[in-house]
């Protein structure tokens, strides 16, 4: 175990990134003393935010593209850095979390790297859950610096495991990139978004929709562009690919436009587009197959002077020649080659002659087919159920040489597996998604192929998203923040200790008490911004620690505020979900399969796996005496159980003192010895032994008590004989509630307001030990193949196959009892951060 009082947020010397290291930046600068060169200027801004900012890629590989309640979720993680999607050797450890449709935890499993950059688990969606559209989400610490937009984040649907159970309606809209017209209380909501970012009077202009129905969903629209006299304005407009699409015209000075939209259903609305400018610059950028054409204007009164281009793909620069901007809206232009990008969002930026940012647009590098190639094929066409399948993967480069590298594999129902046909593939989310804002609906649709409507159709989605990495403005303005989240190479506990209004505590003395799975005492002090760091959990166990903070003088008016991870709450509710009888006939046919498969892997399920068994209400019989605890406290470790002898601390004066609340019970409860001096007393109830100790719900060890004085204490309750058997052992228990904990407290507070509380007991979970995924082996010698098998949704899961030297690996499997079309699907990732996804399918025959 190691504290660390002192955090450290500067990198290490060989993290830092030189202006050119490593093919980082890319500069086809002009010609400039060196020193005067702004493309230089620019790109050492930008390799400093990547050198501190180091970010980095979280992908999950699931089985399926959606669940139902009582399911399974089996996914493999990927941990890449941002810039190369290389294997992350910054992190090892990875944070996957369900949340709810209200964005509340549902799950959190926390996982170890393994070098290569590969961790896998599975979350299991409990019955009781709700329907509804969930966030698996998956971060790491160091991630959290630049907040949780950069988490991977994928909008799940559950659906019902019965027809009668209850389905979250749909919820908002999601926000809008910032800046965007909108109108707020339609039932379609209906956005422009220049392009640049500004309308400028006299330039010509184009501009992008996008049309979302209350679901969040695109819906196709048509309109008529009409200028303040509702003349019309050019031929008119319709979306092209979920609801999104673009129209150009020139607007003329004095003008305020609307668009006439006409609605699903065949209704219409006004939507108002941004105001022009009356001067300012305008950038248009149009993809011409191997190259961009990128042309930019200005209008004002006076000449702006050289305006310059810089471009940038995931750290990689490409600054283009300047070129002189007149006043009277007359074009420059500029061509570049895509083969000098890597594949990627192209972030174009067009600086005026101050090196300030003026305009700004996304544009997508495709160079080529997909560099990595998984095929998949079966050893035979059809299968009869319950026979063994053979199954070869043959991984390739683009040139069809073979690539050794690691890869995961699911196969299911062909009809589960492709219910979302353009759902998130590692391609789609490593190249487009995890560097825009906002949710992209579909995003595996815009890598199926190179088509000309395909292109179209992403070029009008990066004209409506926001790109993320960093602003041009803020780079420029100062020096890159410190990070306050560490790379984590272990588990650890984190925190800070604050005051009033949450300022820092220097020098607070902090007693750690740790009393699972070992017990062991230390004492520290946290350093000038009052934060502290303890290290060096094995991880295989729950460690449970409770942390005490005191100024130097021994004041208790502190607060000990514990790193618990990555925000849970906040933001808009998520989209719901039509309800089965409005969804497509192949989910109300996958919702009756859910449950069968749900049953089997119960029966299957050794003894020791079964997690999370709810205790029901239990009525303690005996002598009771009137608790001033709520029976359904939530600081009850088992609701409903009331009883004991009751001691109401905030009745007893000798409890303001703060005395150690052991010594306070001596002599207060028949049976109950109290030995030893403070701060090591221990405690023994006659007849039964020594006794369970409960804080505010949870089972601690006598050390932690020690550690509290009487006066933070509402009350305690003290069980004895049979009244104290459900709580298990035969010690008795002893259950001690803090004013702290009680939310609904009414009393004055020790140490001042409410939000001081200088105890904290934290769980630190160990690494999430992933189970096995379930196969039965039919016609092996030992019998233990079910009679029946109805497994029909993920027949197989494996997130951890290895090609060898020539790029191949074989896995084999059963089929179930059902019949049909089962698609296998593989993605993996090389070790120089080419991303694969392929596909097989196989047939089942039906039972005769």
């Amino acid at each position: 175990m190691s504290f660390f009082g002192k955090e450290n947020n500067r990198l290490p010397a060989r993290w830092a990134l030189p202006v050119a290291a490593a093919g980082l930046l890319g500069l086809a600068a002009f010609q400039l003393p060196a020193d005067d060169n702004p493309v230089r200027t620019l790109a050492e801004k930008a390799a400093a935010f990547y050198a501190a900012a180091r970010p980095e890629k979280v992908y999950l590989h699931l089985d399926r593209p959606v669940y139902g309640t009582g399911e399974t979720i089996w996914f493999n993680a990927y941990l890449v850095d941002a810039l190369r999607h290389r294997p992350d050797s910054l992190s090892r450890i990875v944070y996957v979390e369900l949340l709810s449709p209200q964005r509340r935890l549902v799950a959190r499993r926390t996982l170890r790297v393994e070098e290569i950059g590969l961790a896998h688990g599975d979350i299991e969606l409990d019955d009781s859950l709700r329907a509804g559209t969930y966030v698996l989400r998956a971060y790491t610490n160091w991630m959290r610096n630049q907040g949780p937009a950069f988490f991977y984040q994928h909008q799940l649907q559950v659906w019902p495991a019965a027809p009668t159970q209850p389905v979250d309606k749909p919820g908002p809209l999601t926000p809008a990139r910032p800046g965007a017209q909108k109108t707020a209380p339609a039932k379609v909501d209906v956005q422009f978004f220049p392009e640049g970012g500004t309308l400028v009077a006299g330039l010509p202009s184009t501009v992008a929709f996008k049309a979302q129905a209350a679901t969040g969903r695109g819906v196709a629209i048509s309109g008529q562009l009409l200028d303040a006299q509702n003349k019309p304005v050019g031929t008119g407009f319709k979306s092209q690919h979920l609801g999104m699409g673009h129209f150009s015209f020139t607007p003329a000075a004095g003008q305020q436009y609307h668009a006439r939209v006409t609605l699903p259903g065949g209704g219409t609305a006004d939507y108002p587009l941004p105001a022009a400018q009356a001067s300012g610059y305008a950038l248009h950028v149009a993809d011409n197959g191997e190259n961009f054409a990128i042309e930019a204007r200005y209008a004002g009164a006076t000449p702006p002077g050289p305006a310059l281009l810089v471009s940038e793909v995931r750290g990689y620069i490409v600054g283009l020649p300047p070129r002189p901007l007149t006043s009277d809206g007359k074009p420059v232009t500029w061509t570049v080659a895509k083969s000098k990008y890597p594949n990627g969002i192209v972030h174009f930026t067009l600086f005026d002659a101050q090196s300030r940012p003026q305009a700004e647009r996304l544009a997508f590098a495709q160079n080529g087919p997909a560099a990595l190639k998984i095929t998949l094929t079966a050893d035979k066409a059809a299968y009869a159920p319950h026979e063994r399948v053979l199954m070869k993967a043959q991984v390739t480069d683009a040139s069809g040489q073979p690539v050794t590298t690691r890869f995961s594999v699911a196969v299911a129902e062909q009809g589960a597996a492709t219910l979302d046909a353009n759902a998130e593939t590692i391609a789609s989310n490593l190249l487009l998604t995890s560097d825009l804002a906002g949710y992209v609906e579909e995003p595996g649709y815009y890598f199926k192929n190179q088509s000309p409507e395909i292109t179209q159709a992403l070029d009008d989605l990066l004209l409506t998203q926001g790109w993320r990495r960093f602003v041009w403005k803020d780079l420029l303005a100062g020096p890159v923040p410190a990070p306050q989240y560490r790379a984590e190479q272990e588990l650890a506990i984190r925190g800070q200790v604050t005051g009033m209004g949450h300022n820092p505590i220097a020098n607070s003395q902090l007693t750690f008490v740790q009393t699972k799975p070992i017990r062991q005492f230390l004492s520290a002090t946290t350093d000038a911004q009052g934060r502290f760091s303890f290290v060096g959990f094995d991880g295989k166990d729950t460690t449970v620690v409770t942390l005490q903070a005191r100024r130097v003088n021994g004041g208790a008016n502190v607060t000990v505020r514990p790193d618990l991870g990555a925000h849970t709450q906040g933001g808009l509710p998520l989209p719901g979900l039509p309800g089965v009888a409005a969804a497509p006939p192949a989910v109300a046919d996958y919702v009756r399969r859910s449950r069968q498969q749900r049953v089997v892997e119960r029966q299957n399920m050794p003894a020791d796996d079964i997690r999370n068994v709810q205790l029901a209400d239990v009525a303690v019989t005996g002598q009771r005496s009137q608790s001033v605890i709520p029976s359904d406290d939530p600081r009850r470790l088992i609701p409903g159980v009331v009883g004991g002898t009751v001691l109401d601390f905030t009745k007893m004066p000798e409890a303001q003192s703060g005395i150690p609340i052991f010594s306070l019970l001596q002599g207060r409860v028949a049976g109950l010895t109290i030995s030893g001096n403070p701060p090591n007393q221990s405690i023994q109830i006659r007849n039964s032994g020594t006794p369970l100790i409960i804080l505010d719900g949870q089972r601690v060890d006598a050390d932690v008590i020690n550690t509290i004085n009487s006066v933070d204490v509402e009350a305690v309750e003290v069980y004895k004989g049979n009244e104290a058997a459900i709580f298990g052992g035969s010690g008795g228990a002893i259950a001690i509630f803090t004013k702290r904990g009680n939310k609904n407290y009414k009393g004055p507070l020790p140490g001042g307001p409410r939000e001081n509380t200088s105890l904290a007991i934290v769980k630190l979970p160990g690494y999430y030990q992933a189970r096995e995924f379930y196969r039965p082996r039919y016609g092996a010698p030992v019998l233990n193949a079910p009679e029946a098998d109805p497994r029909r949704l993920t027949i197989y899961w494996n997130p951890s196959l290895q090609t060898d030297s020539k790029g191949v690996a074989e896995f084999t499997f059963y089929t179930a009892d059902g019949s049909g079309n089962f698609q296998a699907t593989a993605e993996g990732l090389t070790l120089t951060g080419e991303p694969g996804r392929g596909t097989g399918t196989i047939y089942v025959a039906p039972k005769r």
